[in-house]
């Protein structure tokens, strides 16, 4: 299978060759993408697949090579990409490509039927509401097609805001203490270690960029509780026993009920001579985590009951985010601390 990074430079591509986000329109396209981004010389390369027109004289015709606009775009960009180690060049293309987006471009059918009623144009929105008004209207109104290419950039680390009139390209944090985010990493060390851990990673992303939120969480759980039962001792039942074994808190090999930390009362019993006791941070962060992904998750359909009417949660595709980015930060966690784990 192709690596997840593979996937979503290819559904770009997909997207791009639509002609529904950048609309083709003449030969200056993407000569002008590609030539802002410093890579002139791939448009030189690609050029009879990137032009839909040819001329003979002042007679314009159909370029019948146009037909390979998918191929030579994702070539491009596994090309640019280069397996993630050529970031700088990559944050460029994509920026010249953001940059060329119309925002009229992005939302479908008549733009009036869908902006508030006092507004007659998209401009005038645009003019009078605060740049992240303005984005939070463009990321819930626009096309599934925008949609689908956020969210297949989120996976390669980017995002998408609005400034002073243009879409904007915004790298997500790149490293951890030096460590890449790669999901395609990621991948390859769980499938060599834990492989269901694996393809539930996988189906986490995959959930995400299909905005099915609540799969996308409940999956994060699912690795959670799945990576840490790795480390727990034969006979335990619980997760919490293998996130116990991995902890570097202070004290935390002593505790006998690893529950008794979130519940208060691990310190019950030690003589303590000042106010100061044992916190268990890094226990209580990612226990945090695993009732956050369980809340909004599987047991998102829980909710309390008042006055004969259910409150639950709503869970978003930013909710579904967070818990994968968090969830990533404890894979990379428990990589880190495996290098050190007897």
């Amino acid at each position: 299978m192709d690596r997840l990074d593979e996937i979503s430079l290819s559904r770009i591509a997909s997207i791009l060759d639509k002609q529904s986000i950048i609309r083709t329109n003449n030969n200056s396209c993407w000569e002008r993408i590609l030539s802002n981004a410093g890579q002139s010389e791939l448009y030189n390369r690609f050029r009879s697949s990137l032009n839909p027109y040819i001329y003979n004289g002042s007679w314009q015709n159909a370029n019948n090579g146009f037909d390979e606009f998918y191929s030579a775009i994702k070539s491009i960009l596994k090309i640019v990409y280069a397996n993630g180690e050529n970031t700088e060049e990559f944050i460029l293309l994509i920026s010249s490509l953001i940059e060329e987006i119309d925002i009229q471009d992005i939302f479908e059918g008549d733009i009036e039927n869908i902006l508030p009623r006092r507004y007659y144009t998209l401009s005038e929105f645009l003019e009078e509401k605060a740049d992240e008004a303005c984005l939070d209207f463009i990321k819930e109104k626009s096309k599934p097609d925008f949609q689908v290419l956020i969210n297949n950039l989120n996976v390669l680390n980017f995002d998408v805001t609005y400034s002073k009139g243009k879409l904007k390209l915004l790298p997500f944090t790149q490293e951890s203490n030096k460590i890449p985010r790669n999901s395609s990493l990621l991948v390859d060390w769980l499938s060599d270690n834990y492989s269901s851990i694996g393809e539930m990673y996988q189906e986490a992303i995959e959930n995400y960029i299909k905005g099915e939120s609540v799969s996308c969480i409940s999956n994060c759980r699912n690795i959670i509780t799945g990576l840490f039962s790795h480390f727990k001792e034969d006979g335990n039942k619980s997760w919490v026993k293998g996130l116990q074994k991995l902890s570097t808190d202070t004290n935390i090999e002593n505790i006998t009920v690893p529950n008794n930390i979130m519940q208060g009362s691990a310190n019950k019993n030690i003589p303590f001579e000042t106010d100061n006791e044992f916190k268990y941070p890094r226990f209580k962060l990612i226990y945090h985590l695993y009732s956050l992904t369980s809340d909004l998750g599987p047991h998102i359909t829980e909710a309390p009951k008042i006055g004969g009417a259910l409150f639950p949660e709503r869970t978003s595709l930013n909710d579904a985010l967070l818990c994968l980015r968090m969830t990533e930060d404890v894979l990379i966690w428990v990589k880190e601390r495996l290098k050190n784990y007897q």
